[in-house]
C-alpha cells in the first residue's frame, strides 16, 4: 500500500507548474512532470489521476486567494442587513476576478479542451458548482432573515450569475478583447443586482 504524504503532494504540483508554464497545457505530459519530479509514473497516478486534473489544482492554488477574497463578502456576512449592496460588492470582486487578463486566457483555455479532454468537466464540478454553492448558501441565509423572495436559491444563484456576465459575456465567448475601466465594470455589477433584486426583493 502505497501512503501519499502532503510533502510528496506539493512536491508535484510545484513541479507541474513549472512544466506548465514551460511548456503549456497541450505540450506538457506527465511523463515530463514525472520525469522533473522523479520516481515512478505509479507514484505520480497515485496523487493524480490525469494531467487536467494536475492543471486544474495548479490553477487553484495560483488563483485561491483571488477567488477567497470575492467571495469572502458572502462568507463573512452572519448579519443578512443589506442584501443589495452585498450582492453589489461581491460582484464588483467577482467580476474583477473572473475578467482579470489571467484567468480570462485560463477559462479560454478550459472551454477550448472541453470535448476534448476533461480539463472543462473537472473545472466545472471543483469550482464552477462550488462557486454556485456558496452564493446558493448566502441567498437562502437572505431568505431566512426574509430579505429576498422565498424561492429556490440554486437557481436564483444561476440567475445572479447569468446577470453579472450578461455584459460581457459574447464578447468573451468570440474573444473580443475590450478594455473596460473598472468603473465601467462597477455600472455593470450595479445594474445587474438592480434587476435580480426587482425580481428576488421584497
Amino acid at each position: 500500500m502505497r501512503i501519499k504524504t502532503e510533502a510528496k503532494r506539493q512536491e508535484i504540483i510545484q513541479s507541474a507548474a513549472e512544466i506548465f508554464e514551460e511548456f503549456g497545457f497541450e505540450r506538457a505530459s506527465m511523463s515530463k512532470i514525472c520525469s522533473k519530479v522523479g520516481g515512478s509514473k505509479t507514484t505520480l497516478y497515485n496523487y493524480f489521476s490525469s494531467k487536467e486534473e494536475l492543471f486544474f489544482e495548479v490553477v487553484s492554488i495560483s488563483n485561491s486567494d483571488d477567488f477567497d477574497f470575492a467571495f469572502e463578502v458572502l462568507n463573512s456576512s452572519k448579519n443578512i442587513e443589506n442584501v443589495h449592496d452585498q450582492l453589489c460588492e461581491f460582484g464588483k470582486r467577482f467580476l474583477s476576478f473572473l475578467y482579470s487578463p489571467k484567468l480570462i486566457k485560463l477559462r479560454r483555455l478550459t472551454i477550448s479542451q472541453s470535448g476534448i479532454t476533461d480539463l472543462g468537466k473537472i473545472t466545472y464540478n471543483n469550482r464552477i458548482l462550488k462557486s454556485r454553492d456558496l452564493v446558493s448558501k448566502y441567498l437562502a441565509k437572505a431568505m431566512e432573515a426574509k430579505k429576498i423572495k422565498q424561492t429556490d436559491t440554486v437557481v436564483a444563484a444561476r440567475h445572479l450569475y447569468g446577470l453579472l456576465e450578461s455584459e460581457l459575456m459574447y464578447q468573451f465567448l468570440f474573444q473580443i478583447d475590450v478594455e473596460h475601466s473598472k468603473q465601467d465594470m462597477n455600472d455593470m455589477v450595479d445594474r445587474a443586482v438592480d434587476v435580480f433584486m426587482s425580481a428576488y426583493g421584497i
